[in-house]
């Protein structure tokens, strides 16, 4: 991905400017087999379980006990059991998707029964555990609207507000990229699992109805950690590329002609769509790859929930990306309207400047 900071030397230097004190905390990682099986037996979760840490708990319960603070921001909910929620300070858990939603959809798609059924056993535990843990914080960050309307609705008194996920604008900007015709690309870290649910849907049931119309079309899947299943997709068919991790993923996107996001699994919104708007490009999505954004079908982007009419309006961009040129002006529009982060920093500081 995009100047990626895989050992967070960089991203440690950056908040050095920003912060008084950054303290890391190193713990050893859990055997994820062994967790998934204790997890079994336990009311939590498996990824809660998984990054649940004593040492962590304890190290932050002491610093807080020695450094009194005004306001704690907890940073998703796989996160919150690490802390000492008992403490006067203001705490506010930052919600990225709605995880049990998320385990939902792939229980409902998971073909296999052991891994359905597991599945579905964790999607009850989430949503018992999202209801404790939200009613444990002064306030819930929710990432959209539909988020916010979800958490209000199963947790009534909780106050919760909306942060938007945001983009830098500037970063991702449509400069005068050299556009590759029939081409179209994907970004994210391919080794989540919707990711790689969305890649394999898509060439296995809509990249072969677009490919009987544009022989020549190619394919780029950018992004960390591709499985094996995905490496697959490209050994079988030579016009599908798989990067792997790249340093600026912008390069990729600026020279495809249309974004493609055919998510059948996920939560919360997707920053891969506010990057791809932010640049201007034609954008063909499912109605769960833009959920959560203030988009609207046909003038930000396209939205198409079947095999036949995702592959059809791919192929009409790539017979006349001119007539498209709307979509990506208005999508720009909309990010420098609402989500760039200056915009999205600006409805924070407001929220935090009313903290008691």
């Amino acid at each position: 991905m995009e100047n990626a900071d895989k050992d967070g030397t960089e991203a440690i230097t950056h908040l050095k400017s920003y912060c008084k004190e950054i303290k890391i905390i190193k713990t050893k990682r859990q055997n994820k087999l062994l967790t998934a099986f204790f997890s079994l037996f336990s009311s939590l979760p498996f990824s809660l379980k998984l990054r649940l840490s004593p040492k962590t708990k304890k190290t932050i319960a002491q610093y807080i006990k020695e450094n009194p603070q005004d306001l704690i921001i907890c940073d998703a909910i796989h996160r919150a059991l690490n802390l000492p929620l008992y403490n006067k300070a203001y705490k506010i858990l930052y919600e990225h998707n709605i995880e049990s939603t998320i385990i939902k959809r792939y229980a409902k798609l998971e073909k296999n029964i052991l891994k359905k059924l597991f599945a579905f056993v964790e999607y009850l535990k989430f949503k018992k555990i999202e209801e404790k843990i939200w009613r444990m914080f002064n306030c819930v960050a929710a990432c959209s609207l539909l988020d916010k309307k979800i958490i209000q609705e199963r947790t009534k008194g909780v106050k919760v507000i909306t942060v938007n996920n945001g983009v830098e604008s500037g970063y991702f900007n449509p400069n005068s990229y050299k556009i590759e015709e029939n081409s179209l690309v994907y970004t994210g870290q391919i080794g989540w699992h919707p990711n790689e649910d969305a890649l394999i849907y898509f060439v296995k049931n809509i990249y072969p109805l677009i490919k009987k119309e544009k022989p020549g079309v190619k394919f780029w899947i950018v992004g960390d950690k591709p499985s094996d299943r995905i490496k697959d997709l490209a050994n079988s068919d030579k016009s599908i590329i798989v990067t792997g991790f790249v340093e600026d993923i912008r390069e990729h996107m600026g020279k495809a002609q249309v974004f493609i996001v055919p998510l059948r699994i996920g939560a919360g919104s997707r920053l891969k769509i506010l990057e791809a708007l932010s640049m201007k490009k034609a954008i063909v999505t499912t109605s769960i790859g833009c959920e959560g954004l203030e988009v609207e079908n046909n003038r930000h982007l396209l939205i198409r929930d079947t095999t036949r009419d995702f592959a059809i309006a791919v192929r009409e961009i790539l017979n006349n990306p001119a007539g498209y040129l709307n979509l990506g002006e208005n999508g720009r529009k909309l990010i420098e309207e609402k989500y760039d982060w200056n915009a999205v920093f600006n409805s924070l500081d407001e929220v935090l400047a009313g903290i008691p």
